[in-house]
């Protein structure tokens, strides 16, 4: 059932294609209506708890239905468009050798490819909540929240999530569930070369955009896997993409993809709130008088389409805990938000955030760096190691040139977008650089305002991934500008072959065998638990064949923690539940599974989301607590595997 979504898309852009839209702008505004269809089905099917295969495929049915109709009735152009490509000067025509390139890239997208189709999803954050929630809304048949003791569940915003359950629902699995993040990625290099088109670009500098973008290190390794960085790197590079059509055609079509696809950025991920609204004014800037005027008349228009996008999320969050975007939320005593904002602490806070793209292969070399940063920060008054700017008290340190997306780095990239900001200032009164200059502005003020407000983690270059997909524009544009091709082309190929790495020797899902590093041919039941989490394998997969044992249909699964603070802090062991849900095949149908011994503030959400007695509980980190052998004494039966308790034989009194 997964080709009736494939075919919706399909649709929607052979139907824009059939009203004279151009190609790159038929895929994106397709892309936009595709990914607001998702949104709007999911929220649609939750209220009568309709969210099942059955309903996910008939409402797509219905979409494509629909679309059908549209393209039938409507009449392409009276005249034929004039090709663009033809009247390029000879010099902007792609040449054999970004011909060569860009097959390369196919390659690379073929082996990332590959790798996500192979590899199940891993890593903390997709385990922790990316996938629980996923597996929670699927056997509640509903979005609706739900009781768990990890609130991320809850609160975040839910666009990649709302694909993966949709893809799970369909396929049947969840083998499709990393391809999220793969078409993501493929979709922001089409966004980077449309941006560059449309900032005076020829051919040769979109296909360089697109090579730029595709090639970012930390971005090809989580190409193909479960995080969400790079749906919310689309969605904000098709903003800033149909925000620049606008300034040149303002028409209906481009105001509200900008609102939709600026609603789903935001509905993908928080951070959005920083970056896009710097990049918003910096593309109305270089904006003509009357475009300006226009786009402040459809503001309202964006909003709307943002809201209507976001309201469901923002209403759950403010019935939860009275803040419609769910933050600031005290998990045990630890703030995500810097506590003592100035000049100071954003200093310090840029040189942590830049020290995650500078590292190196060599140790001795990034003890050399830390000591340099640290020095720096010293002078400036900061202590490094302030608790009050990183994240969980953690030291600060030089990241070692990884090549796992945790905690990888753009070192390449980094440089060229400051040699390329550089050239920009300094050639600022030329004026093809107009509007580049604006762009980089905006970009350099998002940063800045990232690196004011967000405490600093050693794992945080995920999140400056939008940055290093726009920045892939001013790089492409300076490069073909003002230095010689030749220089370009080496500076290409390096690009390239540096990513044709990284896509085959992911640390852990590697195309080619390397060492101890975890192949992406390895069984999906150990490679739940890559990410160095293989300690917590051996018991995870024995309580699973416990439960499989049984022909039990109905599992709670209590994430207890030892905490005294029911909050989340530091995420413990017993929060990376995906891999137990998979295991025991919670996908709704074989088997129902819930989170039980729920006691914090949304365990009242059990009324609301009822289910059947439990025949079997799974209790992780539970063997040395007395107070949950109490809690689950009506079950005659258990098993303890190391921490881990499965009971088994009785009934749980349904809430």
């Amino acid at each position: 059932m997964i080709v009736l979504p494939v075919f919706a898309f399909l649709l929607f852009y052979l139907i824009l294609r059939k009203k004279g839209i151009d190609e790159r702008r038929a895929f994106l505004a397709a892309a936009t209506f595709f990914g607001t269809s998702i949104v709007v089905i999911t929220e649609c099917l939750s209220v009568p708890r309709l969210v099942t295969r059955g309903g996910v495929a008939i409402s797509w049915f219905l979409v494509c239905v629909i679309c059908l109709l549209v393209y039938r009735k409507i009449e392409p152009p009276a005249i034929d468009l004039p090709w663009k490509g033809a009247e390029e000067p000879e010099n902007e025509r792609l040449d054999g050798v970004t011909k060569t390139l860009l097959g390369v890239a196919g390659l690379m997208v073929v082996l990332v490819g590959i790798t996500a189709l192979l590899a199940p999803p891993s890593g903390i954050d997709a385990m922790v909540y990316h996938m629980p929630r996923v597996a929670m809304w699927i056997s509640n048949h509903n979005v609706s929240f739900f009781p768990t003791r990890n609130y991320t569940q809850l609160i975040y915003g839910s666009f990649a999530e709302y694909s993966i359950m949709q893809s799970i629902l369909l396929w049947g699995s969840d083998r499709l569930t990393n391809m999220v993040q793969f078409f993501s990625w493929i979709g922001s290099a089409v966004a980077v070369s449309y941006i560059v088109k449309k900032m005076g670009g020829g051919s040769r500098a979109q296909a360089l955009g697109a090579l730029i973008s595709l090639s970012i290190p930390e971005g090809v390794l989580e190409a193909s896997g479960p995080m969400t960085t790079y749906s919310n790197s689309f969605w904000i590079a098709t903003t800033t993409a149909f925000l620049l059509m606008a300034n040149a055609d303002a028409d209906w079509l481009n105001t509200l993809c900008i609102g939709l696809a600026a609603g789903l950025a935001i509905f993908t991920k928080g951070t959005t709130y920083i970056i896009l609204p710097f990049i918003v004014l910096a593309c109305w800037s270089v904006a003509s008088r009357s475009s300006k005027i226009l786009f402040l008349k459809r503001t309202v228009v964006f909003i709307a389409l943002i809201m209507v996008t976001n309201a469901p999320q923002y209403l759950r969050n403010y019935e939860f805990n009275g803040k419609p975007l769910g933050l600031p939320m005290d998990y045990g005593g630890v703030q995500f938000r810097i506590e003592d904002m100035g000049i100071r602490s954003t200093l310090a806070s840029i040189l942590r955030n830049v020290s995650l793209h500078t590292g190196t292969p060599f140790q001795s070399l990034n003890m050399a760096e830390e000591r340099g940063y640290r020095g720096a920060m010293r002078a400036i008054g900061v202590d490094a190691d302030d608790p009050r700017q990183v994240i969980w008290g953690e030291p600060f340190i030089v990241n070692h040139l990884a090549m796992q997306e945790l905690l990888a780095g753009n070192p390449m990239h980094f440089f060229l977008i400051l040699l390329a900001l550089g050239i920009v200032f300094v050639k600022a009164g030329d004026p093809r650089n107009r509007a580049l200059l604006s762009y980089s502005l905006g970009l350099l003020a998002a940063f800045i305002s990232f690196s004011a407000l967000l405490k600093w983690q050693r794992w945080s270059s995920r999140y400056h991934l939008p940055f290093f997909v726009l920045g892939a524009v001013i790089i492409a544009l300076v490069l073909m500008r003002y230095v010689p091709r030749k220089v370009v082309t080496i500076i290409a190929i390096v690009m390239v072959s540096w990513a044709l790495l990284n896509a085959s020797m992911n640390r852990y899902r590697s195309l080619i065998p390397v060492g101890r590093w975890l192949s992406a041919y390895g069984p999906r039941s150990l490679m739940y638990f890559a990410y160095e989490n293989d300690n917590m394998a051996p018991s995870y997969i024995a309580a699973a064949k416990a439960v499989n044992r049984t022909d039990c249909a109905n599992v709670g699964i209590d994430s207890y923690s030892p905490l005294s603070d029911p909050d989340i802090k530091r995420t413990p062991d017993s929060f990376f539940t995906y891999p137990i849900l998979a295991l025991i095949h919670a996908d709704g149908r074989t088997r129902t599974a819930w989170f039980a011994g729920v006691h914090n503030l949304s365990e009242r959400y059990a009324v609301t989301q009822p289910h059947p007695p439990a025949c079997a509980i799974v209790c992780l980190d539970c063997a040395t607590v007395p107070a949950k052998w109490h809690e689950y004494s009506s079950f005659p039966n258990h098993e303890v595997f190391e921490n881990a308790v499965v009971f088994t034989g009785g009934t749980e009194t349904a809430r």
